[in-house]
C-alpha cells in the first residue's frame, strides 16, 4: 500500500512533472529502488525472525493474550492488540447502515427544507448515541459544549476558552483513570470499543468547541450567543460522521458546506469508489495481521528483545505503515461521508515513507489537526510574543512551536511515552529551525558556492544532514505508537550498532531523505471533488 502511493507518485512525476528533481534521473531511481527494497527485506526479516521466536517460544507465544483466532481460512492468529484500530471497525460495522440513512434524508431536507438541516443534524446525532450507546453517553458528550455555551453567554473572551480548555483536558485525563467516571457510563455493560470510542469523541469534541468558540468570540460584534448560534455550535461539535474520529475540520469549513452544492451523481460516484478503495485496504490490513505480530508480542519485552537489529527496524517500520494506513481508512471512510454533505476534509494522511522532517509530517499527515494547530495556537502565540517582546524571528517561531507542542500532549494524554513523543517532536523542530537559520548565513552561501557548487551537491548535503533527524524522528514515533519500553528498546539498539548495521541504516535513511526531497511536492491521493463537480454556490 505503502509502495502503491510512492509508484504513483513517481508516475505522477514523469506524467506532471511534479517532482523536485535536482540530481539524475539515474541516481534518483537508484534511491527509489535501494529504499523500498530496504523496507521489503527489513520486514522480510521481521517475519522470518518472528517465525523463529514462535518456534523456540511455544509457550510464551500461547500466553499473548493479544493473539485471537483469525480467518478459519488461514488456520493463524490475528494481531488484536491495536484497540484504537478494532474500535473504529466496530464503530463502522455497527453504524454504517444508520449512516446511509441519514444521509438519505439529509439529502432530503437539504433539497425540501434546507433551513432545518442543522436542526436534523442535531436529532440524528442525538437519536445514534441515545441508540447505540446510551443517554448516558449523550449527557457526557454534551457536556463540553454546554461548558464552553456557558463560558460565551458570560463574556468569556479567548484567554477565558483557553484557560477552560486546558482545565477540560486535565480533567479529562484525570477522569478517564477514574472509577467512579466509568461507574456512572455503567462501564461493566459496555464493550472495550465502546469504552475507547467515548474517550476518541471527548477528544475530538474537544477540538471543535474550540474551534467553534474562538470563531465565535473573533467574528461577533455582539458578545451575545443566540439561539441561532447555539444550533451552529451543536450541529458542528455533534455533526455524527466526525463525533467519534477525525479527521478535524475547522467550523468555517463546515459552514461553507451550506452554501455549496455538489453535482449529486459525481458525488455517489466519488462515494462508491472511495468506500470500495478503503474496504479493500482493510482486508489487506486485516490479512497483513494474520502474519506479522510485533504489536502482539509487545506484551513480553522478553520476545521483542530477542528480535536482531534489522528485524527491529522492520518492526518499527510495520508501526509507521500500521500506523498510517490505520489513518487513511478511519479518516478517508468518514470524509467519503463528510463529501456527501458537501464538506471538503482535509488531504488524506501522507505516506511516511517519503517523510524525512519533522515539518513535513505535522504539515502532511494530519492535515487537518495541522490546520487547527496552526490556526488557533501557532499563529496566535507568534503574534503575542512577536508584539510584546524584541527578539530574533526564529525565538518567536520555536516558542509558538512550545506552546503548540504543550497543547499537543495534553490533547494526546499526560503519559510519560507521549511526554518522551513530545519532547522528542519539539527536540527535531528546534534543530530542524536551526538548520534554516544558518543556510541563510553568508558562511552557508560561501561553503554553497565554492564547495558545493550545484544544486545536485546541495540535494546530497542536505540529505546527509538530514539522515540523523530522520533516525530521531523514527524513534520518536516509536515511543507514540508503542510507549516506553519499546522506544527506549530503539534508543538502545541505535546507540550500540556494528559498523556494517549502521552502514547499512545510514544509507538506507540517506535514500529515504532523497526520495522525500524529491516527492515533497507531490501530493498524496486526492481528497476532494474538483470544481467541475460544482453544481452552484448558492
Amino acid at each position: 500500500m505503502k509502495y502503491f502511493e510512492i509508484s504513483s507518485s513517481i508516475s505522477l512525476f514523469f506524467v506532471n512533472c511534479k517532482m523536485k528533481v535536482k540530481i539524475n534521473q539515474s541516481e534518483l531511481w537508484v534511491y527509489f529502488v535501494v529504499w523500498i527494497i530496504t523496507n521489503f527485506y527489513s520486514l522480510f526479516v521481521l517475519v522470518q525472525s518472528q517465525n523463529d521466536i514462535i518456534q523456540n517460544n511455544r509457550l510464551q507465544f500461547s500466553n499473548l493474550k493479544d493473539l485471537q483466532p483469525g480467518w478459519k481460512f488461514l488456520s493463524r492468529y490475528r494481531d488484536v492488540s491495536d484497540i484504537e484500530w478494532s474500535s473504529w471497525k466496530y464503530f463502522i460495522e455497527t453504524t454504517w447502515c444508520y449512516f446511509i440513512i441519514q444521509y438519505i434524508l439529509s439529502e432530503i431536507i437539504r433539497e425540501k427544507f434546507p433551513e432545518y438541516l442543522k436542526y436534523w443534524y442535531i436529532v440524528s446525532s442525538c437519536t445514534f448515541v441515545c441508540k447505540y450507546t446510551g443517554y448516558k453517553h449523550l449527557v457526557t458528550i454534551l457536556m463540553q459544549p454546554t461548558i464552553y455555551a456557558a463560558v460565551i453567554k458570560f463574556g468569556g473572551k479567548k484567554i477565558s476558552i483557553w484557560i477552560i480548555s486546558i482545565i477540560l483536558l486535565v480533567t479529562y485525563n484525570s477522569l478517564k483513570y477514574n472509577f467512579y467516571f466509568w461507574s456512572f457510563l455503567e462501564h461493566d455493560d459496555m464493550q472495550d470499543e465502546e469504552v475507547y470510542l467515548l474517550l476518541f469523541c471527548v477528544a475530538w469534541t474537544e477540538l471543535r468547541c474550540i474551534s467553534y468558540s474562538i470563531d465565535f468570540v473573533e467574528n461577533k460584534d455582539e458578545m451575545y450567543l443566540k439561539s441561532k448560534d447555539i444550533i451552529n455550535m451543536i450541529s458542528y461539535i455533534l455533526y455524527l460522521p466526525m463525533l467519534y474520529t477525525g479527521p478535524v475540520i475547522l467550523y468555517e469549513d463546515f459552514e461553507k458546506s451550506f452554501t455549496r452544492v455538489y453535482k449529486f451523481d459525481a458525488k455517489i460516484r466519488r462515494f462508491f469508489y472511495d468506500i470500495f478503495i478503503f474496504f479493500t485496504y482493510t482486508l489487506i490490513l486485516d490479512y497483513i495481521f494474520h502474519y506479522i505480530y510485533f504489536y502482539a508480542m509487545q506484551s513480553d519485552m522478553e520476545l521483542i528483545r530477542q528480535l536482531p537489529s534489522l528485524a527491529l527496524c522492520g518492526g518499527g517500520l510495520w508501526m509507521g505503515l500500521q500506523f498510517h494506513m490505520k489513518y487513511v481508512i478511519s479518516y478517508g471512510i468518514v470524509s467519503s461521508f463528510t463529501r456527501l454533505d458537501n464538506i471538503e476534509p482535509p488531504p488524506a494522511p501522507r505516506c511516511i515513507a517519503r517523510i524525512h522532517v519533522y515539518s513535513q509530517m505535522w504539515r502532511h499527515f494530519d492535515v487537518g489537526l495541522y490546520r487547527f494547530l496552526v490556526k488557533y495556537i501557532y499563529k496566535p502565540c507568534y503574534n503575542i510574543i512577536s508584539g510584546s517582546f524584541k527578539l530574533p524571528i526564529i525565538v518567536y517561531k520555536l516558542l509558538a512551536s512550545l506552546g503548540t507542542f504543550i497543547f499537543i500532549f495534553l490533547w494526546h494524554g499526560m503519559v510519560w511515552h507521549i511526554f518522551m513523543w513530545t519532547v522528542l517532536n519539539y527536540i527535531g523542530i528546534t534543530l530542524e529551525y536551526s538548520g534554516k537559520l544558518i543556510s541563510r548565513h553568508t558562511s552557508y552561501q560561501w561553503l554553497k558556492q565554492n564547495i558545493l557548487k550545484t544544486e545536485a551537491n546541495e540535494t546530497r548535503f542536505i540529505a546527509v544532514l538530514c539522515t540523523p533527524l530522520l533516525a530521531l524522528s523514527a524513534i520518536s514515533n516509536f515511543y507514540l505508537f508503542a510507549g516506553t519500553d519499546v522506544g527506549n528498546l530503539f534508543f538502545e539498539r541505535f546507540f550500540q550498532p556494528s559498523l556494517g548495521k549502521s552502514l547499512l541504516l545510514c544509507f538506507s535513511l540517506y535514500c529515504c531523505c532523497q526520495v522525500s526531497i524529491a516527492l515533497e511536492d507531490v501530493p498524496s491521493r486526492g481528497n476532494n471533488l474538483t470544481k467541475t463537480d460544482l453544481k452552484k454556490s448558492l
